[in-house]
C-alpha cells in the first residue's frame, strides 16, 4: 500500500493534481502508526475529500477517536458475518431477484 500511494502522488505531481495532497498524506502516515491499522490510503481519483483505512478487531475506535481530533469524520462500515443477502424491504430487490431467477444453467 505504501507503494502505490508513493506512485500515486509522484503521478499526481506529474499531473499537476493533488491525488494525495500533502494533508492527507500526513493523516494517513499518522493512521497508519495506529494499532490494528492493515492500510490506508486515498480512494478513487484522490483530492481533497476522502480517506479509507481497513482496520482489524475494535482497533476503528481509535482511527475515529484520531480523526475527530483532527475534525475528520468517519464513516464506518463493518462485514456481515451472515454474507451477502437481499433485503426484502427494498423494491430494488424485486429486478435484481427476478434477473437472477431468469438465469438457466444446462
Amino acid at each position: 500500500m505504501l507503494g502505490i500511494r508513493y506512485h500515486m502522488r509522484l503521478m499526481g505531481e506529474a499531473a499537476g493534481v493533488p491525488i494525495e495532497p500533502e494533508s492527507q498524506t500526513k493523516l494517513l502516515d499518522a493512521t497508519l502508526n495506529l494499532e490494528g491499522v492493515l492500510l490506508a490510503g486515498v480512494p478513487g481519483a484522490g483530492g481533497f475529500d476522502a480517506v479509507f483505512a481497513v482496520t482489524l478487531g475494535d482497533s476503528s475506535s481509535n482511527v475515529t477517536k484520531t480523526w475527530s481530533s483532527l475534525n475528520v469524520l468517519a464513516l464506518l462500515v463493518k462485514e456481515d458475518p451472515c454474507g451477502v443477502f437481499l433485503e426484502s424491504a427494498d423494491p430494488r430487490t424485486n429486478e435484481i431477484t427476478s434477473a437472477v431467477s431468469s438465469i438457466h444453467i444446462e
